[in-house]
């Protein structure tokens, strides 16, 4: 039996086998573990190595039997030529965590899985062993910004900067959080700061030349920064009301645009009660405090769009701070979220580089399509709305939207510079689409922010460069982030792409990627998902154990 035919569930004998593979994996952890517990008697410092052995070994058979899967995925030498350098045990342990991805039960079931197997005393040690060593490390940094620090070293070598972020975010139910923790989870983005600031200065020293910018930026939800996330939506429901009342956003999908007054809105809605305006005040002042501390160590933050039903105090709040920090006198700090999956999006770009001209700001800002289209749709039919969602209804009109934005954002810095000799718009294009990073590396050309080398790269100005960037999450699509590595570049090595990296406790991070994954199976099933970047390992890991077979 074909062990490829295991990841692919189309019927219920599929279904059996896969069921049946999983417990051969178990069985062989099982072995491992007992394996490495004799080791360890003998050879108490071997445990990785005993690992990276009974991984590969696992690994390899079916490696060999998965071979022909291979033959429609083409290769990409600057691919080749990063994976080269990847460690064994990364690339064994990486395709075992693709294997389970590329299953549409497994990632369904993945969350209830784990939680289950982590109540049974004898195997839940196993379970984190082997999920830590697999899930865990292809996906996350760490559990502590220290243990994410080499690999944010290993990424800067390769010229790939860093978005570093605390896992936090509220529950999807909007249930509250223990004040104490909120405590904390600020605390680890202060940390997280710290971490890339001391990065950065060794890094990128001087930004002058770049914008400001060096490429270590941390990660923010806002969400995850208020123990109850209702009065997000109590504040969002304010602001929508207030702007009917002024007749404003009539011509505007859901949820609308930011205004002036909205923050006001916010705190004095009817339906928000005092304690909701405690919660908001609170949020603000801890945003201000972080926002402060980044602007001190030259660090850019990011905030995070979320849904809908909370975007409007978080549209305000971003809006008030980038108006703050990110003056014309000055580096700037914060860098709003964007969504293209939203319809408004065409015009909040719009209508966001028009009000940082006329306001004198910086805009910065992430462009993503958006991980929430599940939950988007079925809210809008609970509350019983009707005509379209906030969500484009096709992915062509999504891609349609999220390339509007590469082309405007490109045309606006080029006529800046142009004009000016600098920039004050600066996007961050986050993708996982081969096709819409080939636009943008084709508009750089069209647009002169970039020339052809001799030896066939494209060459950034170091204005144009601290303007622009790409970025995907860590541990995935690393084919995508090492053509933008192989195709781009700038005087001095200047980071052009940017890895997305989370860390946090395992019990805090394993809920929250099987969410993801929920949330994002049709990427994980399409061309250039899971089955694709298992296959990609898999051909290099052939290429060192079964060289005769390549």
């Amino acid at each position: 039996m074909p062990i490829r035919c295991v990841f692919k569930l189309q019927t219920t004998r599929t279904l059996f086998r896969q069921t049946r593979f999983a417990s051969t994996i178990i069985n062989h952890v099982g072995k491992s573990a007992k394996s490495t517990a004799s080791l360890n008697n003998a050879f108490s410092k071997n445990r990785k190595l005993a690992f990276a052995v009974g991984g590969t070994s696992i690994a390899t058979v079916g490696l060999w039997l998965t071979r022909r899967e291979e033959d429609d995925e083409p290769e990409d030498p600057r691919d080749m030529k990063a994976l080269s350098t990847v460690p064994l045990s990364k690339l064994v342990s990486g395709w075992i965590a693709f294997a389970f991805c590329s299953s549409p039960t497994w990632v369904d079931m993945s969350e209830s899985l784990y939680n289950g197997l982590s109540t049974i005393p004898i195997i839940s040690s196993a379970t984190n062993a082997f999920v830590v060593r697999t899930f865990f490390n292809q996906f996350l940094g760490g559990q502590t910004t220290e243990e994410c620090i080499p690999k944010i070293e290993a990424l800067r070598k390769s010229q790939i900067g860093t978005l570093l972020g605390y896992n936090i975010e509220a529950e999807l139910d909007g249930s509250s959080k223990d004040p104490q923790l909120i405590l904390t989870q600020t605390q680890h983005v202060l940390s997280s700061i710290d971490t890339q600031a001391m990065l950065a200065k060794k890094f990128w020293p001087d930004t002058s030349a770049t914008g400001g910018d060096n490429r270590s930026w941390v990660r923010i939800k806002v969400t995850g920064l208020l123990p109850h996330p209702v009065a997000l939506y109590n504040g969002s429901q304010a602001i929508l009301k207030a702007r009917a009342e002024k007749g404003l956003d009539q011509d505007v999908p859901h949820p609308g645009l930011p205004h002036d007054g909205d923050w006001e809105a916010a705190l004095s809605g009817e339906n928000v009660t005092k304690t909701d305006r405690e919660q908001l005040i609170s949020l603000r002042a801890t945003l201000e405090a972080i926002a402060s501390k980044a602007r001190d160590n030259n660090v850019r933050i990011v905030i995070d769009a979320e849904q809908t039903w909370y975007q409007p105090v978080i549209d305000s709040l971003t809006d008030e701070l980038m108006q703050k920090y990110n003056t014309l006198d000055g580096p700037a700090t914060c860098i709003a979220s964007f969504q293209a999956y939203l319809r408004r999006y065409p015009q909040l770009l719009d209508q966001q580089i028009r009000r940082a001209d006329e306001k004198r700001y910086k805009l910065l800002f992430k462009q993503v399509r958006g991980a929430y289209i599940v939950t988007e749709a079925e809210r809008w039919k609970k509350e019983g709305r009707k005509g379209p969602g906030p969500v484009w209804p096709t992915k062509a009109e999504t891609d349609a939207s999220f390339n509007y934005g590469i082309e405007k954002t490109f045309a606006t810095v080029a006529d800046q510079v142009q004009s000016t000799g600098h920039s004050r718009l600066s996007g961050v294009f986050a993708s996982h689409n081969s096709i819409s990073v080939d636009l943008g590396m084709q508009l750089l050309v069209k647009h002169g922010l970039a020339k052809r080398t001799a030896g066939g790269k494209l060459l950034l100005s170091k204005e144009a460069a601290g303007s622009i960037a790409f970025a995907q999450l860590y541990g995935m699509k690393d084919d995508l982030t090492n053509k933008i590595t192989g195709t781009l570049e700038t005087e001095g090595g200047f980071p052009l792409v940017v890895k997305s990296m989370s860390y946090g406790d395992l019990k805090e991070c394993l809920p929250f990627l099987a969410r993801r994954a929920t949330e994002n199976k049709a990427v994980l099933e399409g061309r250039g998902g899971a089955a694709a970047e298992r296959i990609r390992l898999a051909r290099e890991i052939r290429r060192r154990l079964l060289p005769w077979s390549s």
